[in-house]
Parts: C-alpha cells; sequence; structure tokens
C-alpha cells in the first residue's frame, strides 16, 4: 500500500478481447472517413476509439512505458498517429493558408497526438514522421526545425519503415535540414496517407 500522503497510480487496465474488437470496428470506420477525406468526422471517431481504451495521463511517464511492446499500447499509438495525420491535412487545407491560426491549431494538435503516439511506440514510423511534420506545420523556430530533423531521422531507423515512406521521410528530413538554416517553402504533397 502507499505511504501517507502518495497516491498509489494504478497501471493501465489490459482489454478483454472483445473491447479490443470494438476499438479496432471503431478505428476502421475511422480509417473509412479519412479515406473518403472527411478529415472532421475521421477525428471525431478516432477519438471515439481512445475513449474506448482505458484512460491515460499523458504525463505518467511510468504508465507510459508499461505501454510500450504491448498490442494495447500499438493500437493507441496508431489510433494517435491517425489522428495527428488527420489534423495535418485540415491544416494543410485550410483556406487561409498553412500560416492561419486555424491551420497552426490543427499542426499543434497533430503534434501532441504524433508525440504522445511516439511516447508510447517509439519505433512506430509513421507516428515519428508526423511528429516531423506537425513541428515543420508549427511557427518556425530553430528549435522546432532541430526536433522536427529527430523525428524525421528516429522515423528512418523504425524496423517499420517501408521503402515509400523513406523517400518522403527523405525528402522532408532534406527539408527540414535546411529550414534550420534558412527559410524555405515546405515542398509539395508533404503528407502521405
Amino acid at each position: 500500500s502507499a505511504r501517507p500522503g502518495l497516491r498509489s497510480k494504478p497501471l493501465p487496465v489490459s482489454f478483454q478481447p472483445a473491447r479490443m474488437g470494438d476499438v479496432e470496428a471503431v478505428k476502421a470506420e475511422a480509417n473509412a472517413l479519412y479515406a473518403d477525406s472527411k478529415y472532421e468526422e475521421a477525428i471525431a471517431k478516432y477519438t471515439e476509439a481512445i475513449k474506448l481504451m482505458p484512460e491515460l495521463d499523458p504525463d505518467d511517464d511510468d504508465v507510459i512505458a508499461t505501454l510500450n511492446g504491448t498490442p494495447e499500447g500499438k493500437l493507441r499509438a496508431v489510433l494517435l498517429s491517425n489522428r495527428a495525420q488527420a489534423f495535418l491535412q485540415i491544416g494543410k487545407m485550410d483556406p487561409g493558408g498553412i500560416e492561419s491560426k486555424e491551420a497552426r491549431k490543427c499542426f499543434m494538435k497533430a503534434s501532441m497526438d504524433a508525440g504522445l503516439a511516439v511516447e508510447i511506440a517509439p519505433d512506430y514510423s509513421k507516428a515519428q514522421y508526423r511528429k516531423g511534420l506537425a513541428l515543420l506545420g508549427m511557427p518556425e523556430t530553430p528549435q522546432r526545425a532541430k526536433e522536427a530533423v529527430g523525428a524525421l531521422e528516429a522515423a528512418l531507423k523504425c524496423s517499420d519503415m517501408t521503402p515509400a515512406l523513406a523517400d518522403e521521410v527523405k525528402k522532408m528530413l532534406q527539408y527540414a535540414q535546411e529550414r534550420r538554416f534558412d527559410g524555405v517553402d515546405m515542398p509539395e504533397n508533404c503528407v502521405v496517407s
């Protein structure tokens, strides 16, 4: 038992197989909405799927560490990463341009989701890639460009990296490295589905 004055933190509850199936079903609905370019609806469905999972405090490093390498952890990382991708798409398509306040909010939300996905599953290439993209979409600072380079380099080292994604990541990595030192425009079609 915990000492007086200290709360013991419960570890995340493991899912029953049926519960995992529920989450996977909602994820499939979200993926279909994303494929139909219904990004806001996809975000709502990814959020619904995440809420079906045990609650997670994003600041609890001990609990996050217990999720690393588990099926629950991978599923949560995929949901967060996919929701980040939908936020990236909305930000990219904002009528005010990627510099608009609304687009920046989307890039910030994408950064938060992808960042947590990377903490849960550091070897998940799409999460690392989307973290890098989100950082590049946020207001430009040398530190953000440096963090984006780090995320993109980490993506290339992930065991699940595919040749097609590696080509895309390398293009963005070159852009991020140049951006650290010069102001350059983001390449077209920089968001992979």
